[in-house]
């Protein structure tokens, strides 16, 4: 089932209050004081993301919407009960007629449901008692199991509020630091390798567009490049370091350590 709002606790500084998102937008701004819990709230995007909710040893509260799949777990078709509070064909008679309900529920820190919550008017509709609410209630528990979030299945990256984007070393391995150290060696592999799985298409045009969103109007770049520091005292490469160049048109390429 899909999650629109959640929230968690039992992390860090959240450890008996709960904190999160009502919802979660293309661009989303946290404001608060220093030491407030910021960047924690960002571990939790990561859950999100990878989808390991029950693994993270966190208690959620979550809204989301039914869907069929999480209602037929529940309420099997083609099972009947013959007794008890909620007789009759399970699906057609319970599971089916939820399909597209907003209901509420909460996990403890082992991923189990504790409690849920549905609305008033999709009681009103099943015309069911109390007793018959309440099974209703713990068999909805035993399909939600399976949380997801629009978030989930995306690569989730951190960036440090300090970033150092530097001259670096020439090396094969590829890694990006949450800092931004690594970038200039990603960069200079992508320009200069010959592999194929290496294309300067990701470096000269992908990022080199996506900059320019950014920058644009103040300025507007041409060209990304990547230039090794000549070494005037001597000509051993052992130490030769490389770094991004940005260049405007009909302008000299600028270090990036020299740029605004």
């Amino acid at each position: 089932m899909i999650v629109d709002s959640i929230y968690f606790k039992g992390h860090t500084c959240f450890k008996n209050e709960w904190s999160g998102f009502d919802t979660v937008k293309p661009i989303n701004v946290i404001i608060g004081r220093n030491n407030s819990g910021k960047s924690h709230l960002l571990d939790l995007v990561e859950v999100m993301c990878s989808g390991r909710f029950d693994e993270s040893g966190w208690q959620f509260r979550c809204r989301g919407v039914l869907d069929r799949t999480s209602l037929q777990r529940a309420f099997p078709p083609g099972t009947e009960n013959l007794s008890g509070p909620l007789p009759g064909n399970r699906w057609q008679q319970y599971g089916e007629r939820l399909v597209n309900v907003e209901i509420t529920w909460e996990t403890n820190d082992r991923g189990k449901c504790r409690e849920v919550s549905i609305p008033e008017s999709a009681v009103s509709t099943l015309r069911l008692g109390e007793e018959a609410t309440n099974a209703l209630i713990v068999e909805l528990g035993k399909g939600i199991h399976d949380k997801k979030h629009d978030l989930t299945g995306r690569s989730f990256r951190r960036l440090l509020a300090d970033r150092d984007i530097a001259t670096e070393s020439s090396t094969k391995h590829l890694s990006l630091a949450p800092n931004g150290r690594g970038a200039s060696n990603l960069v200079r592999r992508y320009i200069t390798s010959s592999s194929e799985k290496l294309s300067r298409d990701i470096i000269q045009r992908d990022l080199l567009s996506a900059l320019n969103v950014i920058f644009e109007p103040d300025g507007r770049f041409a060209e990304i490049q990547i230039q090794e520091h000549d070494d005037k005292d001597t000509d051993s490469t052992a130490d030769n370091h490389w770094e991004i160049h940005l260049g405007e048109a009909h302008k000299d390429l600028v270090p990036l350590s020299e740029s605004g």
